[in-house]
């Protein structure tokens, strides 16, 4: 596909999108203007693209796509800088290479993403290791300049308590020196909005917050999901917007055909000042083995989310 061809091909996606969106009635439309804020003060929620789920995985190949639907930002992946696969930990120069390519585009180096491992857990010299390597990694960003870090912690609904907040504290220790902050995914235990806040709660620490993925969060919250709590939703350093449908676990429906209302959620995440960025993740066209490709998704919920913030 030529550069032109592949940009009308997204623009037909992205009005696609849109299309789903402007169809619902204005009578529905004008119902749920109430959840958001209105008038002046009706900000703008800014959108990124992860590196490494686009075209054949390039961080070139990225940028021109962020460039050619008009999005702002760049997330990339710890897995996604040179050596991290062999060494295990986030070089500082490459990182710095990355946010200079990111930036000489005209985009923002928005975060980056990570699994912790569960060894980290473990105890011992195993945990010693692995916050070593974390130290490393975090040193590296702070070099970098990149202060958010959206991760999946090892919080898995088999971990005592006890034992998950005193990886937190740990991590907040290692974190804080650096200027980094630690953005849970939600899921595992964390996918109601009484767990989240009682983590914040027990580990106070302002680099301590979420990523907010809706598709978990609607498994643990149902229909509560709107009734998002402000002082939660303040340590909401970032969403992840995808829709699924109760007891079809991370089954991909389209932003107008799951269970979420997701106009309304958007809504709500502004009525509690949420002004962050987001991102889609988790389309039907989406594939997230090798290789991994959300070209065609992302460009549709483009379209719907733009429609979504100019006409609720």
């Amino acid at each position: 596909m030529t550069k032109s061809s592949r940009r009308c091909f997204m623009a037909s996606t992205i009005a696609a999108g849109a299309a789903a969106f402007t169809a619902v009635p204005k009578q529905v439309l004008a119902s749920k203007a109430d959840a958001g804020v209105q008038g002046p003060t009706k900000e703008k929620m800014n959108f990124v693209v992860e590196a490494g789920n686009i075209g054949g995985g390039s961080l070139e190949e990225a940028i021109q796509y962020a460039k050619d639907l008009g999005i702002p930002a760049m997330s990339v992946p710890w897995v996604r800088v040179p050596g991290f696969n062999e060494q295990g930990v986030v070089d500082a120069d490459r990182l710095k290479a990355i946010r200079a390519q990111i930036e000489q585009a005209g985009l923002v180096f928005h975060s980056m993403m990570a699994s912790i491992p569960r060894e980290v857990l473990a105890g011992g010299a195993e945990t010693e290791a692995r916050f070593a390597a974390l130290r490393q990694s975090f040193r590296a960003m702070a070099a970098a300049r990149v202060d958010l870090l959206s991760a999946f912690a090892p919080a898995r609904k088999d971990v005592p308590w006890d034992q998950l907040v005193g990886f937190y504290r740990r991590l907040m220790k290692e974190l804080e020196p650096h200027g980094v902050r630690f953005a849970s995914h939600s899921g595992g235990v964390f996918i109601t909005y009484a767990t989240m806040s009682r983590l914040l709660q027990e580990v106070p620490s302002p680099n301590n917050g979420f990523c907010f993925c809706t598709g978990n969060v609607w498994h643990g919250e149902g229909e509560k999901i709107y009734d998002i709590p402000p002082q939660l939703a303040s340590r909401f350093f970032y969403v992840h917007m995808r829709n699924v449908k109760t007891g079809q676990g991370e089954k991909e429906y389209w932003f107008d055909e799951g269970d979420i209302d997701i106009p309304k959620l958007i809504g709500a995440l502004r009525k509690v000042g949420y002004r962050g960025a987001i991102r889609s993740e988790h389309l039907p066209t989406d594939h997230y083995g090798q290789p991994r490709e959300s070209d065609v998704g992302t460009a549709w919920a483009q379209g719907y989310m733009r429609a979504v913030q100019q006409l609720i």
